[in-house]
Formats: C-alpha cells, sequence, structure tokens
C-alpha cells in the first residue's frame, strides 16, 4: 500500500503542531512566552499637564496620558495604577478607577485627575531651593492588569518621563494696610500686597478678586480691574481697595483699631494665571495671608 506524499506532510505537520502545544504548555516555555508578552507590552506616554487650581493646602491638576496597545487582542481593565515623581520625590500615587478598552493595536487616551498636597510639595520645593535646581525630570509610573492569550494574566509597568522647568508657588504678602481710612463713615480701606514670582519665567494673574477680612466682625471684598504683570524671579506690588460687604466699624468696635497686637485677620486673593508654561498656563489660584494687624503695621514701619 502506498502512501501519498500529501498525506506524508499532512502527518509531519500535525506532529509538529502537536509538538508545538506541548513545548508552549509545558513549564519550560515560561520564559519565552514571557521575552515575547513583553515585545509587546504596551506603552504610555503623557500628551498634557495642566494645573487646574492652586491653594495652600493643594495643586489640583489633570494629565492626559495615552496608551498604545501593541498585543493581537483587546486591552480591558478597571483600575489603572498610577505614581508621580518630581526629581525622584513621590509626590503623587492615585488610581484611575474607571474601565479602560485599547482595541488591538490602537490607542486611546484617558484624563487623570490628580492632587499634590502641601506636605509632599513642600519637599520638592525645599530641594529646588537647596540645590538651586531650575528644571527637575517630571516622571510618572503606571500599571494595569489584564488577561493575556496564551500569556496569562498580566501585570503591565509603564513609565514616563519629561525634563520641565522647575515649577515654584507665586507667593503674596500684605505690606500695609491703610486704617485710618476705616471709620464709621468710610466705604472700605486700602490693601497694598506685594506678588513675588520664583520662577524663571514671568507670570500674569488676570480676574484678580480678593477678601480682607478683621476677625469675625468686618468683611471688605474688592476687584481688580487690571492684569498684574509679574516678572521671573520678581516681584509686583499692587494697591487695591476694599469695600465692607459683611459686618460695620461700630460692630467690631474700635477695639480693631487700638488692640492691634490682638486683632487677626485673613487675606484670600483669587486669580488665573497666564503663563509661557502650558502646565501652569489658565490655572486658578487661591493665596492666603494670615496674621496680626501689628504685624503690619511693623513691617511697614521697617521699610519706611
Amino acid at each position: 500500500m502506498r502512501i501519498s506524499k500529501g498525506l506524508i506532510v499532512l502527518l509531519v505537520l500535525i506532529i509538529l503542531v502537536g509538538a508545538g502545544i506541548w513545548w508552549w504548555k509545558s513549564p519550560s516555555s515560561d520564559k519565552t512566552k514571557q521575552k515575547a508578552a513583553d515585545k509587546l507590552a504596551p506603552t504610555v506616554g503623557v500628551a498634557s499637564v495642566n494645573i487646574r487650581d492652586i491653594d495652600a493646602e493643594r495643586i489640583k491638576m489633570e494629565s492626559k496620558v495615552t496608551i498604545h496597545n501593541p498585543l493581537p487582542v483587546d486591552i480591558n481593565t478597571k483600575r489603572l495604577n498610577y505614581v508621580i515623581y518630581i526629581d525622584s520625590i513621590k509626590v503623587i500615587e492615585d488610581s484611575y478607577e474607571k474601565p479602560i478598552s485599547i482595541r488591538s493595536s490602537d490607542s486611546s487616551t484617558i484624563t487623570l485627575p490628580m492632587e499634590l498636597l502641601a506636605k509632599p510639595m513642600a519637599r520638592v520645593l525645599k530641594h529646588f531651593d537647596d540645590n538651586k535646581i531650575d528644571s527637575a525630570d517630571y516622571a510618572m509610573t503606571t500599571s494595569f492588569e489584564v488577561d493575556v492569550p496564551v500569556a496569562g494574566e498580566r501585570k503591565f509597568t509603564m513609565d514616563v518621563s519629561r525634563k520641565l522647568p522647575a515649577l515654584r508657588i507665586p507667593k503674596i504678602k500684605v505690606k500695609h494696610v491703610d486704617l485710618n481710612a476705616l471709620s464709621m463713615k468710610s466705604k472700605g480701606m486700602d490693601v497694598e500686597v506685594e506678588v513675588f514670582n520664583p520662577n524663571l519665567f514671568p507670570l500674569k494673574l488676570s480676574d484678580g478678586a480678593f477678601v480682607f477680612s478683621i476677625e469675625n466682625a468686618l468683611q471688605m471684598n474688592g476687584v481688580l480691574e487690571k492684569t498684574i504683570n509679574i516678572p521671573a524671579k520678581g516681584s509686583q506690588t499692587v494697591s487695591m481697595h476694599a469695600k465692607v460687604t459683611d459686618g460695620s466699624i461700630l460692630k467690631s468696635g474700635w477695639k480693631i483699631l487700638t488692640d492691634k497686637k490682638d486683632t487677626d485677620f485673613l487675606y484670600k486673593f483669587t486669580g488665573k494665571v497666564k503663563s509661557e508654561s502650558k502646565m501652569l498656563d489658565n490655572s486658578n489660584m487661591v493665596m492666603n495671608v494670615r496674621g496680626t494687624l501689628a504685624e503690619i503695621m511693623n513691617a511697614v514701619k521697617e521699610a519706611r
């Protein structure tokens, strides 16, 4: 009985395929499978990072992250973990807990909300100042778990970093308060503040508004009609007039004007930042200054 060449070829192919399947399922193939999966690992890129709000307690940011899926299958995951470093100092560790689906050989862009608290940011600013740093490495490590056919359940970790200007937070200082203008018949008082920009690029503050309150008895509001231009590594002094909106001098009593040492004040400034730094541009800023009226008076005397 003669066997055709076609049947022989078919039998050989079946044997080779069977041997391949047996080897692939055996423990000895784990390293090979791992290397094959690693070559097709997803990658991440940061499209943009924007600061939305800045205040004394936290900095709120948004980062658009693009994930590319080179795998031959779709990626579906319910959680993306991420850690943010500034010059190797960990400042944020959080998770994006919304479903993410990326088709094979495709990309998807998601927006990660981030919140940087004052304490880790203080370490970064000290690091910048102590080492006279003008630019810093902003790095992100992201990870997620997904079930990959053949390779099984895998955890992918992706890193990306950028060299950007060392970002510092502007500061504000109350230089002078005209208490003489505050009387029973007056409608407000004049306040003078100094805004300092510690960054290597200029800033503009627009849509400025402020509240000046003295203890719990008197509150005055005001707005800035002009845009404040602050040079790089420089400051700008701004004079403002505050109008009484809550309380009166009768309610608070003349103790405010006579007992300055024990009379507390709060100055709150809000405005929108315009900057050549894309990270900082169009962010909202809130700056608070607390102290006593006596401190302002002493500062004025020393300036003279």
